[in-house]
């Protein structure tokens, strides 16, 4: 008899624990509440009110744990703002509520994420749990591929690369595993590829691999160079540290494939071994400017400010009249982000005399601001012909223009300003910080708090966060 009742006693439990954990089968009634919830969600989330959003979409998960619906958007707001681990715990802690098949998709989507921050290890962690949860998702294997190429786990890669994969991703798998073949030889990394006929998507990028492959000759520093080089285009710095570095004492003075070993380094993390590659290189060709550009980086991943500054200016010395534009920004961002106005002034006369875009104009107007030379402020500002303008440089220009005008307490040009500036982008967290800070001179204290709070709504980047939360607090 107590035979007969032990697999009973065992079944009641497994279904009451099933019935605990997921709730019973939701009533019609509530089905419809969840759908109408989601539908005040989805109208949230377009207007970009996402703290409002997620009140929302926590109320329908309570409603009904086990929906899908509601977690997938509270994980998509998440990633939105890169708060990646924030939306890991979540699925965590839905561990008893949501579907394995569900938790997988949302593993995946915050792996993803991880592995778009070059988070590597958190990445694989995200890719494991949703392949635990699920091991029928193809894609999750695949992505674990591309982590463990990161990671320099070739053999890893290569085996999950092996497996079959749906058409969209056995293209991409067919690809990276010919990427890998070619580090051993590349012949048959060529016939491997060349038998797959690639969809329109993908084509361009194969077009371009078997023109390297088809470039090679008995050269052997100049093979590995332009392999080197694919695999850096293709995002995998591990795979170009793989072929250079046997041969790294050989290319003393091949400088082509130093500087390519050295940027390999950087981009996979390893601004040490980049600095160990590069510094002491010498050339006299067009590419000094990369190469103490890539130094000036390395220096300054590592925090040796000093060094740093001191090969940005040999970079752009060595640039002279051919200078990239991204050097001077990246280099005056880091100069005025560090309060160094007066090497920032001296960069800024040199990008004067190269270049006649408005950009020059705009930092002159940021560098008057932080050095509170009203009259250059001014000088600048008036110098700028908005119609000229293009692009993200229009809003730079109007935030500068606002903001001064703002302090130096000009509110009805700030008004005209800002009212330019609302239908370029009324959803831009610097607007509605600036909106905020106007409304608050004003003494209009309840449209000051709102907008402060579309700011941070809205500042996906942080580039605002900090100072919204200050003018919330004097209003508060």
């Amino acid at each position: 008899m107590k035979n007969i009742f032990k697999p009973i006693l065992y079944t009641v439990i497994l279904l009451t624990s099933a019935f605990l954990l997921t709730g019973c089968t939701p009533s019609n009634e509530d089905l419809e509440k969840y759908g109408q919830i989601i539908v005040e969600a989805d109208m949230l989330i377009e207007g970009k009110e996402y703290s409002s959003a997620m009140e929302k979409l926590n109320e329908a998960t309570q409603l009904i744990p086990s929906e899908y619906g509601a977690y997938e958007k509270i994980i998509e707001i998440l990633l939105q703002k890169n708060r990646v681990e924030d939306a890991k715990t979540v699925i965590d802690e839905s561990a008893n509520k949501l579907s394995d098949s569900n938790r997988a998709i949302l593993y995946e989507q915050v792996g993803k994420a991880f592995y778009n921050n070059r988070e590597y290890s958190q990445s694989l962690i995200s890719f494991e749990l949703a392949n635990v949860a699920d091991q029928s998702r193809e894609s999750v294997k695949f992505n674990m591929a591309k982590v463990y190429l990161q990671q320099g786990n070739i053999e890893k890669a290569n085996t999950l690369l092996k497996g079959k994969f749906s058409e969209e991703l056995q293209e991409e798998a067919n690809l990276i595993s010919s990427y890998i073949t070619a580090l051993t030889d590349y012949d048959k990394a060529k016939t491997e590829i060349e038998k797959v006929q690639p969809s329109e998507e993908i084509k361009e990028r194969y077009e371009s691999w078997i023109s390297v492959l088809e470039s090679l000759d008995e050269d052997d520093l100049y093979n590995r160079a332009k392999l080197a080089n694919a695999y850096l285009e293709a995002s995998y710095p591990y795979l170009s540290i793989t072929v250079l570095e046997p041969v790294k004492k050989d290319m003393t003075e091949y400088i082509d494939g130093l500087y390519l070993l050295g940027k390999a380094y950087y981009e996979n993390g390893k601004y040490q071994e980049s600095l160990d590659t590069l510094v002491g290189v010498t050339t006299l060709s067009k590419l000094n400017q990369y190469l103490y550009w890539l130094i000036a980086r390395d220096y300054y991943m590592l925090d040796n400010l000093n060094d740093a500054f001191s090969y940005y200016d040999s970079a752009v010395s060595f640039a002279g009249d051919s200078a990239d534009v991204r050097l001077y920004q990246e280099y005056l961002d880091l100069l005025l982000e560090n309060n160094q106005t007066t090497k920032a002034d001296e960069v800024l006369k040199k990008a004067q005399t190269l270049f006649e875009e408005p950009w020059v104009d705009i930092y002159y107007i940021k560098l008057s601001y932080l050095t509170r030379q009203d009259e250059k402020t001014e000088y600048y500002s008036k110098k700028i012909e908005y119609d000229q303008l293009e692009g993200n440089y229009k809003k730079e220009y109007l935030y500068w223009k606002s903001k001064i005008a703002i302090e130096n307490n000009e509110l009805d040009e700030a008004k005209r300003t800002l009212d330019i500036y609302w239908e370029l982008d009324k959803y831009d967290p610097r607007y509605n910080l600036l909106m905020g800070q106007l409304r608050f001179q004003e003494g209009n204290l309840e449209e000051a708090r709102s907008y402060s709070k579309k700011s941070i709504e809205y500042d996906m980047q942080r580039l605002v966060t900090d100072d919204a939360q200050k003018l919330l607090a004097r209003i508060d």
